[in-house]
């Protein structure tokens, strides 16, 4: 009984106690890599992760396993939250319908540790994006939101990557790194395949960048746009 239990668990399915196994339908994929470069493996699914990834007069484009989002010709913003025709989009691409400055809120799902492509489907389930980290003062409030969980000498996913173009850029926006950075020393080396930014810790001096093995399981760290 506990066998058959866990097996439900497993596949995502509903069960009834004294169900048939004939009754249990397999499980679809494991990791993004069970299934075909234009799905997404989500809840033991393959999927295709572009409905309502990207926002108004945006294209949506899978590379990967990853929803690639930009706009159309003629229109300029943020794909992720709407593009706008070019020559009326206002200053800054974080700018609600009011015009007033809209403000990121990172947050740390501390009870999960996923690979970087199930955690860029997390963040986007629950209604968020895999987070991203422009300048200093959103840096510091990463580390402060990564201090609050109390834990330390781990690691934490951002949507930094550098696969497949071999220039780092931020996979939830789409844009190359700006001026700022936090790199540990000595990095990124690409030092076993390592192609997406972590912040991470050693004996407890602090959280810096450092690029990892994309299919490693840790914590992400997800952005809420407020």
């Amino acid at each position: 009984m506990f066998h058959m239990l866990l097996l439900c668990l497993l596949v995502n399915v509903g069960c009834i106690f004294g169900q048939n196994d004939d009754s249990i339908s397999p499980s679809q994929c494991f990791t993004s890599g069970d299934c075909g470069d234009n799905e997404t493996c989500v809840n033991l699914s393959c999927q295709d992760p572009c409905p309502g990834t990207c926002q108004g007069n945006a294209k949506c484009e899978v590379r990967n396993h990853v929803p690639y989002c930009s706009c159309k010709p003629g229109y300029t913003g943020n794909p992720f939250t709407g593009c706008q025709q070019a020559a009326s989009v206002l200053a800054g691409d974080m700018l609600g319908n009011n015009s007033q400055p809209r403000r990121k809120r990172f947050e740390v799902e501390r009870f999960i540790k996923v690979n970087w492509y199930a955690a860029y489907a997390h963040c986007r389930y629950h209604g968020g994006r895999l987070a991203v980290i422009e300048s200093k003062e959103e840096n510091e409030q990463v580390k402060e939101a990564i201090l609050k969980t109390n834990l330390r000498n781990e690691q934490f996913w951002t949507s930094g990557t550098d696969f497949p173009q071999g220039q780092w850029v931020w996979m939830t926006s789409g844009k190359p790194f700006s001026g700022f950075s936090d790199w540990e020393p000595g990095e990124p080396n690409n030092a076993g395949d390592e192609h997406c930014l972590q912040f991470f810790e050693k004996e407890r001096k602090g959280y810096m960048w450092n690029d990892k093995n994309c299919m490693e399981q840790i914590y992400p760290i997800c952005e809420y746009i407020e």
